[in-house]
């Protein structure tokens, strides 16, 4: 029987070669090699590599095939970023009047709540912030590699806006849909919900006003701090959008769907105090945090003070079904976790898992005071509940978490301008930013720093210089990149207290899941952290404006992200310094506290020329970090050569 080509395959058949590859270049080169296979890889492979190694995170599909390319360069250059530690910090913070200070005093700082949107389809985003009465808002457009972005800033006092001005009214923001046009929501200091226009030449209009079903005058002249709005969130569905509100004492939900005609009576009221059986109970505690899970047939709730600190409503068919979390008894017994801990209010974040490892929209991570970060799921104990936590500093406390699906997740510090970021340790990762690179037989360099985990069995003599793909076996470096051994967690540190007070990180935003920027809301100041690599060499290969080089997402990002807000804008940017620490493997062990080693921590250098001994630098690529942590000592220490 002759022997068939690739190409002479039926279209299914290779459907399922482009399911195994490992990475674009791969699925590129194939590409080249006929014109069906080109014609193959243009118009389908390219969104089956996306959802295959990306399943988790939120991608909606582009309008043109030819998008789907884009797609898959970006979120593959991300991943390589966020593996090697690629992020930059610049501070957006109030324009200085002549011969102010430089910092702001207490008397007057408020912390910071933040918001984004990031359309992949016209590269457009959107950042909107709140500080005491205050309104901002930054317009961003790409407008081609090389090109300087269609940027607009706006801001829009208390006393424009009719907010108070004695304290902090802007309590909460949430940007949202309302057709084609974007809007901010802002959750008010007396409860009330301002929905104001979002769009450029019409930033700061009020669109309507929602007031809670208990709201106790038409003023809303409130005169107790509970009434305050504690969270935002939406959820977006094929027939509504539904806008989840929460008080300490209530939770309002408000069907938002008609932009034109926004109902100022909620669809759905709930008296916190009346806890899990309807009744009034002083022992429900106060209700913090409320946040959509799936396709809004569930609502996480976080209670402070109360018995039962998680809670959810769930859809049936005879309405809203209001239940307690369900403890999963192996949490307790492996991690050895409190349940008398009290939960962070601002951290519940749902996580949007795997469908074929059995998610069903159920999965929540939320902070707790005793140090932990918890992944369970809220309807029955799951085999992917788990505890994390910082192995170096175990009382690092999340303030405030940011997911990107089941890739890894953002926790901010609830006493510093601190960010650590975790991997969720998944055992079966979908993509490896080093699957592309050359074999070696030698492990990733330097070697990470584990407290606790055990390295993987290697040694001088088992080194394998190549990957035999026929017996399934990799190189030396290929099989230990993808070991959790040699992805440690990372804690950053930006700033100083000269440049941005901070009594931590307030709120936690990011425009999509593809979007190569985060925002920080902290004290007096927006941190914007962005992904961009650093060159080996000044000025290197890259896209410069203005002189500045920048090595950005390609697809995404903005080359001029580090340009100055302009005069009478209201804000000035600064370049933030920051440093790394690597903190181990992230799960919660129960002798978490005992003394060990600090790790080494890491300042950023930036684009440098490194002296580094020829056949050395050629290895440069191997390196586990980007060039901006990277020193001379790493290239020659022998521990690289296999773990012990």
């Amino acid at each position: 029987m002759a022997v068939r080509r690739l190409v002479d395959l039926p279209d299914d058949i290779i459907f399922h070669v482009f399911a195994h590859l490992d990475t674009a270049r791969d699925l590129g080169s194939l590409a080249l090699s006929s014109r069906r296979l080109y014609h193959l890889v243009t118009n389908e492979a390219w969104s089956i590599f996306v959802r295959r190694r990306f399943p988790s995170l939120a991608v909606s599909g582009p309008a043109t095939r030819g998008a789907w390319r884009e797609l898959a360069e970006s979120l593959t250059w991300q991943s390589r970023c966020w593996d090697k530690r690629a992020l930059r910090f610049q501070a957006i913070l109030p324009a200085r009047a002549p011969q102010a200070p430089r910092v702001a005093s207490h008397g007057d700082a408020s912390m910071v709540v933040v918001d984004a949107h990031h359309d992949p389809a016209t590269k457009q985003e959107l950042v909107v912030w709140g500080r005491g009465p205050h309104l901002a808002g930054r317009h961003r457009k790409r407008r081609g590699k090389g090109v300087a972005s269609a940027i607009s800033w706006h801001k829009k006092n208390g006393e424009e806006l009719g907010f108070a001005k004695n304290h902090g009214d802007v309590v909460s923001v949430k940007v949202i849909g309302l057709g084609d046009r974007r809007a901010v929501v802002c959750g008010r200091f007396n409860g009330h919900l301002s929905v104001l226009s979002a769009e450029p030449d019409t930033f700061g209009d009020a669109i309507a006003t929602l007031r809670p079903a208990s709201s106790q005058s038409p003023s809303g002249s409130s005169a107790f701090a509970g009434d305050s709005i504690m969270s935002l969130d939406v959820v977006e569905t094929s027939h509504q959008r539904l806008l989840a509100a929460t008080t300490h004492s209530e939770l309002n939900i408000y069907d938002v769907s008609d932009g034109n005609n926004i109902s100022s009576t909620a669809v759905l009221a709930h008296d916190a105090a009346r806890g899990l059986n309807g009744s009034l109970s002083r022992r429900s505690g106060k209700l913090c945090n409320a946040r959509w899970l799936g396709n809004g047939e569930t609502l996480a709730l976080a209670f402070i003070g109360g018995k039962a600190s998680l809670q959810y409503l769930s859809l049936t068919p005879s309405g809203w079904t209001w239940h307690a979390a369900a403890k999963n008894e192996r949490l307790v017994s492996e991690f050895g976790i409190k349940e008398n801990a009290f939960i962070s209010p601002r951290s519940v974040e749902p996580i949007r898992a795997l469908s074929s490892a059995g998610g069903h929209g159920g999965l929540v991570l939320s902070g707790w005071r005793d140090g932990t970060i918890r992944l369970q799921d809220l309807r029955t104990p799951s085999p992917f509940d788990t505890v994390y936590q910082d192995n170096v500093d175990p009382r690092f406390t999340a303030e405030t978490l940011m997911a990107y699906g089941t890739e890894r997740f953002v926790a901010g510090a609830d006493d510093s301008l601190t960010i650590q970021v975790f991997d969720l340790r998944w055992s079966k990762r979908p993509y490896h930013y080093s699957a592309a690179l050359p074999c070696l037989d030698r492990a990733p360099f330097p070697k990470p720093y584990q407290p606790f985990m055990e390295p993987p069995a290697s040694s001088p003599a088992k080194r394998r210089g190549r990957c035999d793909h026929v017996r399934g076996l990799p190189c030396t470096f290929h099989g230990l990149s993808r070991s959790l051994y040699c992805r440690p967690n990372a804690k950053f540190f930006a700033g100083s207290r000269r440049t941005v007070h901070s009594l931590g990180v307030w709120s936690l935003a990011r425009g999509s899941d593809i979007s190569p920027s985060f925002y920080v809301g902290s004290m007096t100041a927006v941190i914007e952290v962005a992904l961009e690599e650093t060159p080996r060499s000044w000025p290197g290969t890259g896209t410069a404006i203005g002189g500045a080089f920048t090595a950005v997402d390609p697809n995404f990002g903005f080359d001029d992200w580090r340009a100055s807000a302009p005069a009478g804008s209201g804000y000035r940017t600064c370049q933030l310094g920051h440093s790394m620490m690597e903190t181990g493997d992230g799960y919660m062990f129960k002798g978490n506290e005992q003394a060990i080693r600090l790790p080494p921590l890491t300042y950023y250098e930036g684009a440098r020329d490194l002296e580094v001994p020829e056949p050395m630098e050629r290895l440069g690529k191997h390196h586990r970090l980007d060039f901006g942590y990277q020193q001379v000592r790493d290239f020659m220490a022998r521990d690289w050569l296999a773990y012990s």
